[in-house]
């Protein structure tokens, strides 16, 4: 190098020589010129290289262009002649090449010393120990660390049980954003860069320079800028798991660069002496390293870029990495709940269109008060009819079943041990687009014949416009219900039917894995309680009836107990009662025997006794017409012939418990408890005449079992009583007739063996 190369990088000495001035605008031409040079000489002397080298002649040229056509049938000697020049020429360009690299990376080195950055963490360095600041610094430093491990804080306590961490579940582009925000975070965070690149110029710096560093205090600083950045890359992370907003991840990205930044903001504010004069003076200074020239700092300074660079993009990898195997696990339900438990309530729809499986071509194909009709979710036309649609038969498990509108999809599962059904068609829950609400629905029940009057998604239920996943939390919100007109303000329980820790269980079971459909975790009761939650105390196994003591139901017992701890029959998670019987139930209705006190069962006349039938009593035991149950039913010989020898049931299907009449075979080996649902059994649906099995029915309930529970007699229930002489406007149940005087005292209680 000429002397005017070394004139241009050295800074030019003013006054005693202690203070160094930057170098002009006409020294860092001068330079760049220089580099120029430099450039230009090595292309010509690359392109000497190859037409001559080291006494190479033009004929040798010739002969060169001939070598590089040797074919495998030349002479070997000539072969190992040209192997030697093409040596020796490789050798000769890649020592020039190094030549001029050296001479570059030299100009440049030597030019590049490095200015501390403006930040509260260089007062760690260039101040001494204990002054104003330093603290600063230190202050700064614990300031800025506080903010973000409450951020963290706060993120991780946003998660629960089953999903720790609070992973939102989100759509596609909230996914995507995800991936853009991780990127653009890991961009704007320049605390490890700027760090790394600190000790590397510490190991750099000139020991013959006028000024030294400490190098275990630049280590110290560099290491407590990492760790505010590796905090920063850690809030980041998590507060874009939970996101599902495509602003709010962007919002809170640079929320967190703020707090990252609050030593630089610092430093300004102290050089521009809003603290105190020592402050200012401190921030005003130019800190700078001075970079030696010899081989080895460049070494560093090649390998210290390189770090920087790798660390970069291992930080990005990592994160958009686990960002990816989060993103795999979303689709499948993996940070919600895989199975949720519904509870409806007692509300009723008069007029729903059910899908039967009768097929047909035109309605006289089907029975009376039925249309034939297409559907949406059939290829053939089905018969339909109208019926009264309990939502809280509906009541029970639902399980995660794909995915639909990019959210989980919920299906009904059986009424027993919350399985899969086998035949029934069961309800589900999804997310419905064209509303952008979650709806609850069944591809069987219509809501109009007509498919341009239908709701959207058919829905029966639906939340309010959301894009939210959780259905658990949209649950504390107010639905609106389908029953021929939209009904505001309606509410249903939701809750996550999986187990975290035995505090799920009551403490009655403990939480285990279940490697089986639907739970990932459930509860194992201990003996003596049931229940998804293990929340009931195993049933009395006999009842009896408030009017005649002697007139009890046994629990329906469970032989094979399906593989699991209930010794009994269990639809709704809760039992059934049986008794064999034959006649009219006086004692399980209303009315008693004969010869007893009127006065006890509140028997009141109307005013004209020979006008009308008095509602709460029946007149004899063989006279049916006072009791529309019996009527309708004894019309035909077979109800005749049951009434002689038939099993009463009582069983839940819901919210209430029916009592009804049935079939006297029977028994827990015939009984299909696995496919039993209340709506699809025709439990009561109040059109028909084929479903006035029910002869009682209770109050709405949640209870294990129907002891203390008060039921009711059930009259003027169907709609074939609309017409005729009396034309009432009754209720969904009909007229409910209290079997006991006063409200509470339960009309079953249980019989202890003692007694």
């Amino acid at each position: 190098m000429t002397n005017a190369d070394e004139d241009i990088i050295h800074s030019v000495s003013i006054g005693s020589g202690e203070m160094k001035r930057q170098p002009s605008w006409s020294d860092i031409n001068s330079l760049i010129g220089r580099i120029e040079t430099l450039e230009q000489e090595r292309e010509d002397e690359h392109i000497r290289l190859v037409n001559a080298s080291d006494g190479v002649s033009a004929a040798d040229d010739i002969d060169d262009f001939k070598d590089n056509h040797v074919t495998s049938t030349d002479p070997p000697t000539l072969r190992r002649r040209t192997s030697s020049r093409r040596g020796i020429l490789a050798r000769l360009m890649k020592r020039r090449q190094d030549h001029f690299d050296e001479e570059i990376e030299e100009v440049d080195h030597k030019f590049d010393d490095f200015e501390f950055p403006d930040s509260t963490f260089t007062f760690l360095i260039t101040e001494p120990i204990l002054s104003s600041p330093f603290v600063m610094g230190c202050a700064t430093y614990a300031m800025c660390l506080t903010c973000l491990v409450l951020a963290l804080k706060n993120e991780l306590d946003n998660g629960t049980d089953d999903n720790p961490y609070g992973i939102a579940e989100v759509t596609r582009n909230v996914r995507a954003t995800q991936f853009l925000g991780i990127i653009v975070g890991v961009l704007m965070d320049d605390e490890i860069p700027t760090g790394l690149e600190l000790i590397g110029m510490g190991l750099e710096q000139n020991k013959d320079g006028d000024k030294q560093y400490s190098m275990g205090r630049i280590f110290f600083s560099s290491l407590l800028r990492i760790s505010i950045g590796m905090m920063f890359l850690t809030c980041l992370f998590f507060v874009v798991i939970q996101e599902s907003n495509v602003l709010d991840i962007f919002f809170d990205v640079l929320a967190l660069e703020f707090v990252e930044n609050i030593d630089d903001v610092i430093y300004v504010l102290c050089r521009r002496g809003f603290f105190s004069r020592r402050l200012k003076i401190a921030a005003n200074q130019d800190n700078v390293i001075q970079c030696s020239s010899d081989s080895v700092a460049r070494r560093i300074r090649k390998w210290s870029k390189r770090v920087i660079r790798f660390v970069y993009f291992s930080v990005m990898f990592v994160m958009c990495a686990g960002l990816s195997v989060i993103a795999h696990n979303q689709p499948t339900g993996e940070y919600g709940c895989t199975s949720i438990v519904v509870q409806f309530g007692d509300e009723v729809w008069e007029d729903a269109w059910v899908t039967l499986d009768s097929q047909c071509s035109v309605d006289s194909d089907c029975n009376a008060n039925q249309k034939c009709f297409q559907g949406n979710s059939h290829e053939n036309p089905f018969c339909h009819e109208k019926r009264l649609l309990i939502f809280s038969h509906f009541n029970g498990l639902y399980t995660f079943n794909g995915i639909e509108a990019e959210r989980p999809k919920y299906v009904e599962m059986n009424k027993e041990k919350g399985d899969p059904y086998k035949s029934t068609t069961p309800a589900g829950i999804k997310y419905c687009d064209e509303i952008k609400s979650w709806v609850f629905f069944h591809r069987n029940i219509q809501t109009s014949l007509d498919s341009k009057a239908s709701n959207e998604c058919q829905w029966l239920l639906r939340s309010e416009e959301t894009e939210d996943f959780d259905l658990v939390e949209l649950s504390t919100g107010f639905w609106r219900l389908w029953d021929g007109k939209i009904v505001d303000d309606y509410r249903i329980d939701i809750d996550c039917a999986e187990c975290s820790s035995d505090s799920d269980c009551n403490y009655m079971g403990t939480c285990v894995d279940e490697p089986g459909y639907g739970l990932d975790q459930k509860c194992e009761c201990f003996d003596g309680r049931f229940g998804i939650f293990c929340q009931f105390e195993y049933p009395c196994d006999v009842i009896r009836s408030e009017k005649d003591p002697n007139t009890t139901l046994n629990i329906v017992k469970d032989l094979d107990q399906d593989g699991d701890s209930i010794t009994f029959v269990a639809v709704y998670s809760r039992p059934i009662y049986a008794a064999r019987m034959q006649g009219k139930p006086y004692s399980l209705m209303r009315n008693g025997y004969q010869g007893q006190e009127e006065q006890y069962f509140a028997v009141e006349y109307p005013v004209n006794a020979s006008v009308a039938v008095a509602p709460h009593k029946h007149n004899e035991p063989d006279q049916y017409d006072d009791d529309d149950f019996f009527e309708i039913n004894n019309q035909s010989v077979a109800f005749q012939q049951l009434m002689k020898n038939y099993t009463f049931l009582l069983r839940y299907t819901g919210s209430r418990w029916y009592g009804q009449i049935n079939d006297p075979n029977l028994s827990s080996n015939s009984f299909k408890e696995e496919e039993y649902h209340a709506f699809w059994m025709n439990s009561f649906s109040g059109t028909g005449q084929e479903d006035n099995s029910t002869l009682i029915i209770s109050e709405a309930t949640t209870m294990a079992h129907p002891a203390g529970v008060d039921f009711f007699e059930m009259r003027r229930r169907n709609k074939v009583f609309e017409g005729g002489v009396f034309d009432y406007d009754y209720s969904q149940y009909g007229v409910l007739i209290p079997l006991v005087a006063h409200a509470g005292a339960g009309f079953f209680h249980c019989n202890i063996p003692s007694e």
